[in-house]
């Protein structure tokens, strides 16, 4: 006969154990002194995963998203999205610690939903927005580069940062950082 597993406060003892794991998390992720600081991206060929601890709330977040998916945009909505439910929700977790009652929680389904539109508020495909002529003549007058121009030729909408990197062989920084001055120059647009 299967025995509930509540009446022997194993939830609770779970979930004070995982409260524990989450403070020795905040203790390795600071840097320095800066409790502010507590986000680390994890890059590899087939996927980034940022982790960002919200202090005040002491919940640890995480999305794994595809490689090409812009970083600085998801950690945005990241935050965007502690903030909300620690405003929604600064009472619940507190009671949600001692209870292990969730139910409170389901709201951040919708603003988890909302603010990353579905999953797709990093996709990042630059477009190119003069034709190849003028984007000669601008680079006759020295505003861009070779390199510069390549860039900016794979601009078709449909190629990411990542995969424009891959096919020039550059990395992806080189690439943001060309199309960061593109975009200044009204050359491309995202």
């Amino acid at each position: 006969m299967k025995e509930d597993i509540r009446s022997q406060d194993v939830i609770p003892g779970f979930f004070k154990e995982i409260n524990d794991i989450i403070d020795k998390i905040q203790d390795a992720m600071v840097k320095g002194n800066n409790k502010d600081d507590m986000t680390r991206v994890v890059e590899s060929e087939n996927s980034t995963i940022i982790i960002i601890y919200h202090p005040l709330s002491r919940i640890l977040f995480c999305s794994i998203s595809d490689p090409d998916d812009d970083v600085d945009k998801t950690i945005e909505v990241i935050h965007k999205i502690s903030s909300r439910f620690w405003l929604k929700h600064q009472a619940d977790v507190k009671i949600f610690r001692t209870t292990s009652e969730k139910s409170r929680f389901q709201t951040i389904i919708a603003d988890i939903e909302n603010l990353s539109k579905g999953g797709k508020i990093s996709e990042v495909f630059p477009k190119l927005l003069v034709v190849k002529k003028v984007l000669e003549k601008i680079m006759s007058m020295g505003m861009i580069n070779e390199d510069d121009f390549q860039i900016a030729l794979k601009c078709t909408g449909e190629a990411s940062p990542l995969r424009i990197a891959r096919i020039l062989s550059k990395s992806r920084n080189d690439v943001n950082i060309v199309l960061k001055k593109l975009e200044e120059l009204d050359i491309v647009n995202f």
